[in-house]
């Protein structure tokens, strides 16, 4: 399957959701991967508010680009015009798939890369806590970037 459009959900996109997505921005580029749009959204967005500061800064810190840094809601076009939508938990892919009703692949991180669980929160706003959960989706985004690009080779 080819991919153009990769959309990563999460709750209120304010952190966690919008982290991975740089995240696998960051890979695919690293990987020579340019054709690959990756956009973050939130199920929970009644208006657009900054994403965390902190999640900006450990981002920046290590030399991930930061593009829009403000939520933005989950919409049924941005599933339309997606090949896959990830989000952060099962929970969060089954309420997708009952409300949207889309044709677009939804499912969560942990079953797109045959991982037990969810992709941890993060709930406190110590800066370690930050750079801990960068280093998780790190390695979660790795493997996201590895299944895609293995479903891209022929």
């Amino acid at each position: 399957m080819g991919y153009r459009k990769i959309t990563i959900i999460g709750e209120s996109n304010l952190c966690r959701s919008f982290m991975a997505a740089a995240i696998l921005r960051g890979i695919l580029k690293k990987k020579n991967i340019s054709d690959i749009e990756v956009i973050s959204r939130g199920l929970v967005v009644l208006f657009s508010e900054p994403v965390s500061q902190r999640a900006v800064n450990v981002l920046r810190k290590y030399d991930y680009e930061v593009e829009e840094s403000r939520s933005s809601p989950l919409t049924e076009e941005d599933l339309l015009s997606s090949d896959l939508a990830l989000t952060m938990t099962d929970e969060q892919a089954e309420k997708v798939r009952k409300e949207y009703g889309t044709e677009t692949t939804c499912m969560s991180v942990g079953t797109f890369i045959d991982m037990e669980g969810n992709v941890p929160g993060i709930h406190s706003e110590n800066a370690e806590d930050f750079e801990a959960s960068l280093h998780g989706l790190e390695s979660l985004m790795e493997a996201v970037a590895e299944r895609i690009i293995g479903e891209l080779i022929p």
